[in-house]
């Protein structure tokens, strides 16, 4: 995600400043939630794998042993990692506009 053009698209004022400035919010976000969220993308694909492991065992196919079980991993993997960089993005969005407004406000 492009988070420099999407904070002067959330906040007209930083239009004005430099790259510098708009880089420095970011890798602060980036840095200061990497603790929450490498937790909860581990944490979310371990949940789907497990929820389609077992799902996929109340239907009797066997894990790693069927050609559905594969298609069925590549599509869970595939829908859980645009899930996951979603939640990442969303994160680390909270987490720029914190740290704008309290720039704004010191």
């Amino acid at each position: 995600m492009n988070y420099t053009d999407w904070l002067r698209s959330e906040f007209p004022p930083l239009r004005a400043s430099t790259s510098t400035e708009t880089l420095e919010y970011i890798t602060q976000a980036k840095s200061e939630t990497r603790k929450l969220t490498i937790p909860l993308v581990f944490l979310s694909a371990v949940a789907l794998i497990y929820l389609m492991n077992a799902v996929l065992s109340s239907y009797g196919f066997a894990p790693f042993e069927s050609v559905v079980y594969w298609v069925a991993f590549i599509i869970v993997f595939n829908v859980g990692s645009v899930g996951t960089d979603k939640l990442e993005s969303v994160i680390i969005k909270r987490r720029l506009r914190a740290l704008v407004r309290n720039n704004k406000q010191g």
